[in-house]
């Protein structure tokens, strides 16, 4: 059992706090009805993405043997069989898209499209340079929407870029660490084999620059003074670049910030400023 839970990655589950955006910054955070959908619909997203998760390492078994970090995972490791994981994933698939409908309809249907598009995405897209990077970014759109659908709210078109662009910041950032990192990269995915360090760096930077970019504009865009957390994005961005250019993270967004206690309180920092100048 303990194997189980450790191939769901539960650590993974923070990229899933992006389902609780549209609630917060709509100030309908107290709303209990609208709180209520959304912690199901994170509930969902979170069965499913470790769905995901298994299916994913279960095509990059093999590969995964000869990885210093992913070898340790239980399937790669051989103690969770392939078709035990298969059945594993099969049932955390079943039940986040039968929470996710008693959300709603829709909230269903868009869980179930970044289930199709993870399919897609671990036989095909993630072979496929650039291709790859935009597929993690549209995964975590699809966590907005569904964050937006369960809680009745809008989605900015700022605010659709500023995920788009942060998103995709910390996808060249993961690919530029992997490269660097582990030797035989390209064994390991072979998709590296397509990239280099240089335009790795260039696209880690400009997406950086977008994503500080478009935030500002969201805030000025969104009023009560959230404007006034723009230097504190820009501080987080800055940290993590520095730190994913100086260890040996690999790229991971989830291992970098919980590795780094500056990080984790400058991103506490961030939320209880925004949420005061929301709220109060």
């Amino acid at each position: 059992m303990n194997q189980y839970i450790k191939e769901m990655r539960i650590k993974s589950w923070l990229k899933n706090i992006f389902v609780f955006i549209p609630l917060v910054f709509s100030l309908e955070l107290l709303n209990a009805e609208k709180l209520v959908m959304t912690v199901i619909a994170f509930c969902a997203f979170c069965l499913v993405s470790s769905a995901v998760y298994v299916f994913n390492d279960i095509c990059d078994a093999e590969k995964d043997e000869s990885h210093p970090i992913k070898h340790t995972r239980p399937i790669a490791s051989g103690l969770i069989p392939k078709k035990s994981a298969a059945g594993f994933a099969a049932l955390l698939a079943a039940v986040g898209l039968t929470t996710g409908f008693a959300v709603g309809l829709l909230v269903m249907v868009l869980i179930a499209t970044y289930i199709l598009l993870n399919l897609v995405y671990s036989m095909w897209i993630k072979h496929r340079p650039i291709f790859d990077c935009f597929c993690i970014a549209a995964g975590f759109v699809l966590r907005i929407y569904i964050g937006g659908v369960a809680g009745g709210e809008y989605i900015s078109d700022w605010l659709f870029l500023t995920v788009i662009a942060g998103s995709l910041f910390l996808a060249f950032g993961k690919r530029r660490g992997e490269m660097i990192r582990i030797a035989d990269s390209a064994i390991t995915r072979k998709v590296l084999a397509s990239y280099d360090v240089q335009f790795l760096n260039g696209m880690v930077f400009v997406y950086a620059g977008l994503s500080v970019v478009f935030y500002a504009l969201w805030a000025m865009y969104r009023g009560s003074n959230m404007i006034y957390t723009v230097p504190l994005i820009i501080f987080l961005i800055s940290k993590y670049l520095l730190l994913i250019h100086n260890n040996d993270s690999h790229g991971d967004p989830t291992t970098v910030i919980f590795k780094d206690k500056s990080l984790l309180v400058a991103a506490g920092l961030y939320s209880l400023l925004a949420i005061a100048l929301l709220y109060l």
